[in-house]
């Protein structure tokens, strides 16, 4: 080869890659796209879970309800009273069940459900089916006491609905209550109080306990409720 071929080739230019071994830059350049993507979907969740915080309604929280002495022109003295707060003697209307809120009405209006009794059997474990039927129709039949004359002026047929605890109850949801109303039996509704008035001195007879009004029995409890679940341990004294 000769002299001016040698020049030529050695000036000849390098390629990009030639010169980056030259170098000693032999690694490869990442690719940013990848990142790029990433950054705009952090982004664009972090807009999203924002929005959601900020605009989101806040969840409405339970106001207590308040009893009106004096009842307006609907004849209620408290709305959505919940099960837990009734007592002996309030006049429930839009009453569904024992665990459902209803209002609390003058019982001199149409309403109903009466609520008659509620009351726990003394704690221990489960006394058998028998004995918690019996002693909640005692409680809600044999002792209880209504007002003969309010259920012989009565111009439709009256009953008791009984709610006891069952053996699943008394364990899973530690029930031990027993509660009596006193409803209609065609649905419709009552008008006045069919409980004794507190401050009558006079001792109603044993012909009154009940006044002879039908118990209908409600055991409390839930469909499949210990299926699949295991047997508690039986409750020691």
């Amino acid at each position: 080869m000769s002299e001016s071929e040698l020049k030529d080739s050695s000036e000849k230019p390098l390629s990009r890659r030639a010169r980056r071994a030259a170098r000693g830059d032999t690694g490869k350049r990442l690719n940013a796209i990848p990142f790029l993507i990433a950054a705009v979907v952090v982004v664009v969740l972090t807009i999203v879970l924002l929005w959601w915080f900020l605009m989101r309604e806040p969840a409405a929280e339970e106001e207590p309800w308040v009893w009106n002495d004096e009842p307006g022109l609907d004849g209620l003295h408290a709305h959505q009273v919940p099960s837990e707060d009734w007592e002996t003697g309030w006049c429930l209307r839009d009453y569904e069940d024992e665990t459902t809120p209803a209002d609390v009405a003058d019982c001199d209006r149409g309403y109903d459900a009466q609520v008659l009794l509620r009351r726990n059997i003394s704690d221990g474990p489960y006394p058998g089916d028998e004995t918690v039927i019996d002693t909640a129709h005692q409680w809600c039949h044999d002792e209880l006491e209504l007002d003969s004359a309010a259920v012989d002026s009565a111009d439709y047929e009256l009953q008791i609905q009984l709610w006891h605890p069952t053996e699943s109850t008394w364990r899973r949801d530690y029930d031990r209550m027993v509660s009596c109303f006193l409803t209609r039996a065609d649905g419709g509704q009552l008008t006045g109080s069919f409980l004794p008035d507190s401050e009558d001195d006079e001792t109603p007879s044993p012909d009154d306990e009940g006044a002879g009004v039908e118990v209908v029995e409600e055991p409390r409890d839930t469909e499949d409720s210990d299926e699949g679940e295991d047997e508690p341990a039986e409750e020691s004294d």
